[in-house]
């Protein structure tokens, strides 16, 4: 193995300042209502642990040196295990600084066909052509115990191939990352590391851990004056040991979870939490940070366009600072780039609305359960949409996790419902909406709609069908909703749905579809207003009970439209019993974002363990406007609807003498 030259001057994204508060540059216009609270509830949780316990008297500070930190003994595996995705790569060439030489870096597998590293350790596809990497360069724990520090003998080497892939941010003005295919067996025979976008990854004075082949050496691990120093939208500082060779290595959290990549280190001397200092500061590009980056240059377009498309797919979670939907569709200087347009793209809240809709299943009389209730908070939070629509619940539930919300993450919700009176015994739906985004309220449907929310399918006098029941088993709420400054003035009305099970019969679900279409055409002509539908229909869009709704021109989304970019479902829909409806004015154009902006692939780990059911959510864009298109009249339901209608109004002897 060579010891290739120092790459020498690698400039730093941000300065480490420790006396800064996290994320100041973004300052109070991220989605989040407040960004240290959110860092508390995303990491605080054994800082907390340890402040109860010394409070209680059970452990005494004195047992700690310096700041108390450590680590599940499991972290070891963990590292173990990944460990084995880093590789050592040698390159010759040109390189970024255009000296002539060869040198030597770190890479990782962070997909099947992806490799990670840095831009300065393969700047260009004519460097990467010629690059070797080598898995399991590393000591082996027999020659470690045995004090034997020869070089490895069983290293592999596999094939990279930039003309198949090749994405890379400059190390000058950009975020110093490159992306490059590489072939399959690698990842079969090491595996990858997960890519994850979560921005609330780690605090200052936690750990930072480093698998790096530092100056052409064999694969080390820095375990030692690892402290956190500071914390930005791009980049996380941090004291623990690398050398030149490091650039483009796995950087971990102390639950082992990729946070950054490595990139470069300078002289600076910079106090430690332990009261110690450092000469040298590191600094990694977070991931969170590379993924916005990837999203702005693929709606671009270009010859990067495809490439980043193909490595978001492996890049998974939410960013909460910027919402669920990242970037995509906030409009950004298309001449900045790089760490600007991710601090431009997190300030960017004030453009878009996010609404989101699901059914907590059984959190209506089991929001007493830590479980139950914790886990449906931290699913809110991490997606930060700024409304949801939220189905079988319960007033006291739903006023409970408004409550957990903002004690544990920081965020202020607000809430309505469409039954106020309802038992916990009921399921019934309700609105939580952030009151930094949007005001809203409970309004009245028109009388005549109103009186057809509480009619029977089973009504004596219709004779239409056997099956009994409400249209309107849970009664859906009519709610106004304006946003709030420096949102552009919009208003709009929301309904939260849940329609009866798919073997109930599908005449009721159908006379609710043509129902609910009719007092949206009603209410449309009346106040010229958008409305949006969604929640939990129980029927597949296939079966065509909510045919109703589409034939009014409503943008009906479903588990279908999620491919064509206008809808998510938060992981793969089982089925397409979720659904949102926005009337005809808001439209979607192919290619543009006039309304509606996809966030394919995106995921929430573990959600299914609060409820079966998946969360679905739209980014609605203020920018542009739709066209409303008029509105059809299917004539068999509304002919249904209609003697419903004069049913209600006839006085009883009246009716059953007509019916006689």
């Amino acid at each position: 193995m060579v010891h290739a030259r120092s790459l020498k001057g690698i400039p730093f994204v941000g300065n480490p300042d420790t006396r800064q508060k996290p994320f100041a540059e973004i300052g109070r216009t991220g989605s989040v209502d407040d960004p240290g609270q959110m860092l508390k509830g995303w990491t605080g949780w054994a800082a907390r642990g340890l402040e109860d316990a010394v409070s209680k008297g059970v452990i005494t500070p004195e047992a700690a040196v310096g700041t108390y930190v450590t680590s599940q003994a499991a972290l070891l595996q963990v590292l173990a295990e990944r460990r084995k995705s880093v590789a050592i790569i040698s390159a010759e060439g040109t390189d970024y600084d255009g000296q002539t030489g060869f040198w030597s870096g770190t890479g990782f597998l962070v997909g099947s066909n992806l490799l990670l590293t840095n831009h300065h350790v393969l700047n260009s596809m004519e460097v990467a052509k010629t690059a070797k990497v080598e898995f399991n360069y590393e000591i082996s724990p027999e020659s470690l115990l045995a004090g034997d520090g020869r070089a490895p003998q069983a290293t592999q080497t596999f094939a990279i191939d930039p003309s198949r892939l090749f994405i890379t941010s400059p190390t000058e003005g950009g975020l110093d990352y490159t992306f490059v295919w590489i072939e399959d067996v690698a990842a079969e025979a090491y595996g990858s590391i997960a890519m994850e976008r979560a921005f609330f990854t780690v605090s200052k004075g936690e750990s930072a851990f480093i698998i790096h082949h530092p100056d052409g050496q064999p694969k080390q691990v820095s375990l030692d004056d690892t402290d956190i120093l500071s914390i930005d939208a791009n980049v996380i500082h941090y004291s623990s040991d690398t050398m030149k060779g490091s650039s483009g290595a796995p950087v971990f959290d102390r639950r082992g979870r990729l946070i950054a990549l490595h990139h470069a280190s300078r002289a600076e001397k910079v106090k430690l939490p332990d009261g110690g200092s450092t000469d040298t500061v590191n600094e990694g590009i977070k991931i969170a940070a590379i993924a916005l980056d990837l999203e702005m240059r693929m709606r671009k377009g270009g010859s990067d366009a495809s490439f980043a498309e193909t490595v978001l797919k492996s890049i998974k979670g939410s960013d909460t600072m910027s919402g669920f939907f990242g970037g995509l569709g906030r409009r950004i200087d298309a001449a900045v780039l790089g760490p600007e347009a991710v601090v431009d793209t997190y300030r960017g809240s004030d453009q878009d609305v996010d609404v989101g809709f699901w059914n907590i299943e059984w959190l209506a009389n089991r929001y007493d359960q830590p479980a139950k209730l914790d886990g449906a908070a931290k699913v809110i939070s991490d997606l930060s949409l700024d409304m949801w629509g939220l189905a079988e619940i319960s007033p006291p539930a739903v006023e409970a996790l408004v409550r957990r919300i903002q004690t544990i993450y920081g965020d202020r919700y607000e809430c309505a419902f469409s039954e106020p009176a309802a038992s916990e015994s009921k399921q019934s739906t309700a609105l939580i909406w952030k009151s930094s985004s949007l005001t809203g309220e409970r309004v009245e449907w028109p009388e005549a709609i109103e009186k057809l929310l509480h009619q029977r399918s089973d009504d004596p006098d219709l004779a239409v069908e056997a099956i009994n029941g409400k249209i309107f088993d849970r009664y859906p709420g009519l709610f106004r909703f304006k946003t709030v400054k420096p949102l552009p003035a919009y208003e709009f009305f929301v309904v939260p749905l849940h329609l009866k099970a798919m073997d109930e019969g599908s005449l009721r679900r159908r006379l609710a579809a043509r129902i609910l279409a009719r007092a949206v055409e009603q209410i449309s002509l009346e106040t010229k207003l958008d409305i949006i539908l969604g929640g939990d229909m129980n029927a597949p869009l296939a079966r065509g009970d909510f045919t109703a709704i589409s034939d009014a021109n409503f943008n009906v989304l479903g588990a279908e439209d999620e491919e064509d970019g206008a809808f998510t479902y938060v992981k793969s829909p089982k089925s397409a019993i979720d659904n949102v409806f926005l009337s005809p004015s808001m439209r979607q154009t192919v290619g543009t974002a006039d309304y509606f902006i996809v966030a394919k692939d995106r995921t929430m780990p573990n959600y299914l363990e609060i409820s079966d059911h998946h969360p679905v959510a739209v980014r609605l864009s203020l920018s542009k406007r739709g066209v409303t298109s008029g509105l059809r009249d299917p004539k068999y339901l509304d002919a249904i609807i209609d003697a419903l209608i004069e049913q209600r109004t006839q006085p009883a002897k009246k009716r059953r003498k007509a019916n006689a």
